[in-house]
């Protein structure tokens, strides 16, 4: 009895200890279901817009800043190099994906962006729509054997009461190369501001 006592007082304090020793990292409970909602947020809005930055580590490093617009029909991501200086423009409309090089001024084909960005060869018009708008369940229904080639983890914040992404980050091969996609603003834009 006088054993099973002692041993507890040494768990407790053990527990204490351990949790005193732990850093300041708060887990957040979120509310998955506050996320956002594409079909909603275009019924309030007809404009997400905003700016980031790419970050590749790895067998390939940089750092790329972006802006991105995005309507109910079109959107585009211009990704500049770490001197400000345009790169590449990703334009959407509907479902057709343009991809151009803006130092060569010249359409190039998805394997030659993919060189930048490998998960571009994954990723529909509907994906980066998705994006740009914040929606966290963009990834929600991607392929199982894409699944298996990138692993994927999301960081959200919350604007106005609704889930956005606020971070994403694709790992692959053995976890040797990252891509970090963070979103450093996004604002939304109502019909009555439109200019």
């Amino acid at each position: 009895m006088r054993v099973n006592s002692m041993l507890n007082k040494v768990i407790a304090l053990s527990l204490i200890f351990l949790v005193s020793c732990s850093t300041g990292n708060t887990f957040v409970t979120v509310d998955y279901s506050n996320n956002a909602n594409l079909e909603i947020m275009e019924q309030e809005f007809f404009k997400s817009s905003g700016s980031g930055k790419l970050i590749a580590k790895g067998q390939s490093n940089f750092v790329s800043r972006f802006d991105f617009i995005s309507t109910k029909n079109s959107s585009s991501i211009l990704f500049k190099d770490f001197l400000g200086r345009k790169q590449f423009l990703v334009e959407i409309i509907n479902q057709d994906i343009r991809y151009i090089d803006m130092k060569k001024r010249q359409d190039i084909d998805i394997e030659n962006f993919s060189n930048f960005f490998p998960i571009a060869t994954k990723i529909d018009a509907n994906t980066y729509k998705k994006l740009m708008w914040g929606i966290p369940d963009t990834f929600k229904d991607m392929d199982v054997a894409v699944k298996k080639k990138f692993m994927i983890s999301t960081r959200l914040n919350t604007l106005d009461g609704r889930n956005l992404i606020n971070e994403l980050i694709f790992s692959f091969n053995n976890n040797k190369q990252e891509y970090k996609l963070i979103f450093l603003d996004r604002q939304f834009f109502e019909e009555n501001t439109k200019l």
